[in-house]
């Protein structure tokens, strides 16, 4: 997966994720900063995730990290789920 770094400040991290837009959604609501997900243009352009924050680089890391572990709680729920069926 390829991942572009359109802009980069103290308090200002903005990255393009090509062809995921649905990961760019995810991210932005897991991230505990602020941020947004957006895509000018549904067939012209990329999708991108704008995050606002003290650090916005540590607030990504750790959106990633909420993600991660939001999956494997649903994992170990339908794995449960599974088994009572």
């Amino acid at each position: 997966m390829k991942v572009n770094v359109i802009r980069k400040e103290d308090e200002l991290l903005e990255i393009e994720i090509p062809k995921e837009e649905t990961l760019t959604h995810l991210l932005a609501r897991f991230c505990e900063a602020d941020s947004a997900a957006v895509r000018e243009h549904p067939f012209l352009t990329e999708p991108k995730l704008i995050i606002y924050g003290k650090n916005p680089k540590k607030a990504l890391i750790k959106a990633i990290d909420n993600v991660l572990s939001a999956l494997e709680e649903f994992k170990n729920h339908f794995k449960r789920a599974l088994k009572e069926v």
